[in-house]
């Protein structure tokens, strides 16, 4: 199977149902990844593992083997093709919801202490619920007829790995409660200062924070996969994004930074320039704080300057202002001043003629066409504005760019 058609069925399944597909080669080295590493974190491991081992060796061609282990969770294994043991698994997932009677029956039958319990609490709640068995037998079945086309029909088989005689041996996880919660406490007080440093627009000390929280051990079970890292940072992502709103940012660049990042996750295909953009993605959301926060504001100007900067390259008048806030022309006026620093009119031509810099220096845009593009009609009232924030005409500073990059 080619990896485009893996990772797009990887994809569907994951997507839709939240369910992890694994394609594994003979002599099924990475067997480890098919249960998200549980085994892997439990007593005697290496046997566990083996004890599944010797069972893919049984299967046998044209068939669905559907297995529930001691944790009552379930997996799908079958073999894709005819003529070779290539294996395909779909799991964990579980087919009732987890009650407390679950928790008592884990209990009792594993002779689990409530710090085991606590311990796998945080694994076996992150494992989807499918309610029945046939809506994945379906799946598979389309699976099968969209990568083997000529595949015979496939029948079912159900199976159920059996506890070791010393069950409290074997699925008691490896490590001690105390250890796992203190990494998990540190994980998330890295990541509640580092949600704040995003927070308040502190690039440094949340990148600082950042290496601090990739550094830190809070999951050994979780796959390393492209799939994965993509998952993380799409979630990472998203707590950015809630970290800034407090600073009363218009929810248009809120959407356009979030929209933006999510789409280069989506198209991205390796891990380092994930990593690489994970850092952007911080320093994004803190230049997004320190360039776009009006929570100093009071709501009447925070509005002002949302419709300014929005209506940019329209007429903008304080009559206008004032009538559309239902407010008077000198309390617009005085007020504007009092919290911005300086006059209404004088902070939007300073506006437009930033806008404008940014035309000149990165669009082939007429100086003419740019003029109107920042609301300024009269071109030459736009060059003697221009000439007085910068020193230079637009058509001297167009010139000086040009010199600059050809020198």
């Amino acid at each position: 199977m080619n990896n485009t058609t893996l990772d797009f069925i990887s994809k569907l399944l994951k997507d839709t149902m939240k369910l992890d597909l694994h394609y594994l080669i003979e002599p099924y080295n990475g067997l480890s990844i098919f249960d998200r590493f549980l085994r892997d974190s439990l007593q005697n491991s290496d046997t566990l593992y083996q004890q599944v081992l010797s069972f893919i060796q049984t299967l046998e061609h044209n068939t669905f083997y559907i297995l529930t282990d001691a944790y009552q969770l379930n997996y799908v294994f079958f073999y894709p093709y005819q003529d070779k043991k290539d294996l395909i698994t779909i799991g964990p997932y579980f087919t009732d919801q987890i009650t407390d009677e679950y928790w008592h029956k884990l209990i009792n039958i594993h002779k689990l202490t409530m710090s085991n319990v606590q311990n796998l609490k945080g694994f076996l709640y992150g494992v989807p619920i499918i309610g029945n068995n046939l809506s994945i037998i379906s799946i598979m079945s389309n699976i099968i007829s969209y990568i083997n086309p000529k595949a015979s029909p496939y029948t079912v088989t159900y199976h159920e790995f059996k506890s070791p005689n010393n069950p409290d041996a074997f699925y008691q996880p490896k490590n001690d409660f105390g250890v796992h919660a203190n990494q998990v406490a540190a994980r998330y007080r890295i990541e509640q200062q580092l949600l704040k440093h995003i927070s308040n627009g502190n690039r440094k000390e949340a990148l600082d924070e950042a290496e601090k929280f990739v550094s830190t051990p809070f999951e050994p079970r979780l796959e390393n996969s492209l799939r994965d890292h993509k998952a993380s940072l799409i979630t990472a992502n998203t707590l950015f994004r809630k970290a800034v709103e407090v600073n009363e940012i218009h929810p248009v660049y809120l959407h356009e930074i979030s929209s933006k990042f999510v789409n280069k996750i989506e198209n991205i295909t390796s891990i380092s320039s994930l990593n690489m953009l994970y850092e952007k993605m911080i320093r994004g959301y803190c230049n997004l704080v320190k360039n776009k926060s009006t929570k100093q504001y009071s709501p009447l100007i925070r509005q002002t300057l949302h419709y300014i900067e929005f209506n940019l390259d329209s007429k903008i008048s304080l009559n206008e202002l004032a009538d559309k806030y239902d407010v008077s022309v000198p309390y617009l006026s005085n007020q504007f001043k009092k919290e911005v620093g300086q006059t209404l009119i004088k902070y939007t031509n300073q506006l437009r003629i930033n806008t404008a810099i940014k035309l000149l220096n990165t669009s082939s845009l007429s100086i003419q066409d740019i003029s109107f593009c920042v609301g300024i009609d009269d071109f030459n009232y736009f060059t003697k504005v221009f000439k007085k924030e910068i020193g230079l005409t637009p058509t001297d500073y167009r010139k000086k760019i040009y010199t600059d990059t050809t020198d």
